[in-house]
């Protein structure tokens, strides 16, 4: 008789990115959700999105008090240079954003895992570890970049190396990040040579990256 055994269903991963500010992260996980046919969450762009209601709605203000909002819009130079070196303001802000943030991304875990129809999910999340999202990973990637070229990025970006530190001062070391993930991913190579080792990577997870359009600079 005919083997009437339905086939496997493929693997479907959740995969979640760690590394030092402008390392890249943003980047691989544009190319390895595009190699693997995947998507990704950016809790960057959720956030924004929330801070600009919260700056239209007063909640902003009201959390921070004045000199955060412009003309209805978060004022985000005020933001960089005041908040990230005051721990009062930062916490108010983060218990203004992260909340929601964290709300939204595990909404997208669970809708991933019950009907996604991508076979990977990929979280870019700058404090993955420190909020616990680890845990609805299945696998973790450290974006590693020389710091020389970090900064230079940085700087393209309007990064100074000072903004940096105060933002790096509130997350996990970087060694510890490092020792935490499954694997490290090299961001400063050839687009062709972080192709091959996002498709080693997702082979690791079960993943065949069926190939996708020419890769672009980070």
């Amino acid at each position: 008789m005919p083997d009437r055994t339905p086939p496997a269903a493929p693997p479907r991963r959740v995969l979640g990115l760690l590394g030092a500010v402008a390392s890249g992260k943003s980047h691989v996980a544009r190319r390895a959700a595009a190699l693997a046919g995947g998507r990704v969450v950016d809790a960057d762009a959720l956030a924004k999105e929330l801070l600009a209601l919260a700056a239209a709605d007063g909640r902003l203000e009201a959390a921070l008090g004045a000199g955060f909002v412009q003309a209805g819009r978060p004022d985000v130079a005020a933001l960089a240079t005041r908040v990230f070196s005051d721990p009062q303001l930062l916490a108010r802000l983060e218990a203004l954003l992260h909340p929601p943030v964290r709300t939204a991304l595990v909404a997208a875990v669970g809708q991933f895992r019950a009907a996604g129809p991508e076979p990977l999910l990929i979280l870019d999340v700058p404090l993955l570890l420190e909020t616990a999202l680890d845990r609805y990973c299945d696998a973790l990637w450290y974006v590693a970049v020389p710091d020389a070229l970090r900064l230079e990025r940085a700087a393209a970006r309007g990064l100074d190396a000072e903004t940096i530190r105060r933002r790096e001062a509130h997350q996990t070391p970087r060694e510890r990040k490092r020792a935490r993930a499954d694997l490290v991913i090299e961001n400063d190579v050839a687009p062709e040579a972080l192709d091959a080792q996002l498709r080693a990577g997702l082979r690791a997870l079960g993943i065949v990256a069926p190939g996708a359009a020419d890769a672009s600079s980070p």
